[in-house]
């Protein structure tokens, strides 16, 4: 596998990414976000650390 190299980005612009998923993972990311919604869990946007609300 080639490792990928990335500079740091100049600003905080937010950047937009696609990525395709195999349909299996799909699935699985569905359920857990289902999951963490039934917990009543949500995510931070800054940093990704789980917060209560």
């Amino acid at each position: 596998m080639v490792k990928l190299k990335l500079s740091l980005i100049a600003d905080d612009k937010p950047v937009k990414v696609t990525v395709e998923l195999p349909a299996a993972l799909h699935r699985r990311v569905a359920t857990y976000a289902d999951y963490l919604n039934s917990q009543h869990v949500s995510v931070s946007a800054a940093g990704g650390e789980p917060c209560r609300t």
